[in-house]
């Protein structure tokens, strides 16, 4: 008995082992999937082209909400036109309470551009055909949920020039968190003061270059005025934005219920009279011949 025992035990073991070195049912090395390649870096974070919609065709992926747009025709396809007291809003926040279609969104990108260029089309229509009076209006903002000013601002002064009805003051505002003290600029003088921009499209560009600390601003393609203009002594470096909120098209970013600022409207400020077309943010600073393609291409 006992020996049969021991023999149920080695037949046992041998087919153990056996079993264990069958050749195992798997793919051929080479054939176990693979991760897909990572995409191209893509510079252009948020991109609209307003085909009746706000969607954003960039990287980011943006959700917002409008006040007050409607749609006409634009430099390509359809544009945004803003109406009293309208904008486009984006909610920036890391925790999102608003109830009316905000979504979370990459935010770093936002705070930290580094370089970027702001892109875009416009057709204001001045105040009844003439030049921006009666009030500034805004163009474009990313908020600073601490300051009056937004973080980066852009706008249209009160302005008339007396040989240009179409003429605009175009003032730009920022501020640098890399740098200490807040890094406030302002670009307003005569430097853009621009010539034959209403009542007709006009492609506007501005872009800064971390690497050499200089802003540029472009019209139909062209550098004007300012251009390689030196911030911070040249130290101004990368740009971040501290205590952002959010992304307005088409007002100041006081100028949205609620405020994305410390502060409320303010009577003389207006939302911009007029279309917008092609709007794109780029964390990068496009160069020259890239802003002249986007206008001669209409993008």
């Amino acid at each position: 008995m006992e020996k049969i025992l021991s023999k149920i035990i080695a037949l046992f073991v041998l087919l153990v082992v056996f079993g264990a070195c069958q050749k195992l049912t798997r793919p051929p090395l080479g054939d176990y999937p693979k991760d897909p390649p990572v995409p191209p870096y893509n510079p252009e974070k948020s991109s609209f082209s307003f085909e009746n919609n706000i969607t954003d065709d960039g990287e980011n992926k943006l959700a917002g909400s409008a006040n007050n747009i409607s749609y006409v025709a634009g430099i390509t396809g359809q544009a945004m036109k803003v109406g009293n007291l309208g904008f486009l809003s984006f909610d920036l926040k890391d925790v999102i309470t608003n109830p009316d279609g905000f979504v979370s969104t990459p935010l770093d990108t936002i705070k930290k551009l580094g370089s970027f260029t702001v892109a875009f089309w416009m057709n204001g229509n001045g105040t009844a055909g003439g030049p921006v009076s009666d009030g500034a209006q805004g163009i474009f903002a990313i908020s600073n949920s601490t300051q009056f000013w937004g973080n980066i601002e852009m706008f249209l002064e009160n302005y008339t020039d007396a040989t240009d009805n179409n003429a605009v003051y175009l003032k730009i505002h920022m501020f640098n968190a890399s740098v200490a003290g807040g890094g406030e600029e302002w670009t307003a003088d005569d430097n853009v003061k621009l010539k034959n921009v209403l009542n007709k499209w006009t492609h506007i560009a501005l872009t800064y270059d971390a690497a050499t600390s200089s802003l540029s601003l472009y019209k139909d393609g062209v550098a004007t005025a300012v251009n390689n203009k030196i911030l911070g002594g040249g130290n101004y470096g990368d740009i971040k934005f501290d205590n952002v909120t959010g992304m307005v098209l088409g007002s100041f970013a006081f100028q949205t219920n609620p405020s994305l600022t410390n502060h409320g409207p303010e009577p003389w400020a207006k939302s911009f009279n007029g279309a917008m077309d092609q709007f794109h943010l780029y964390n990068k600073a496009l160069s020259a011949a890239e802003i002249n393609d986007l206008y001669t291409s209409k993008k």
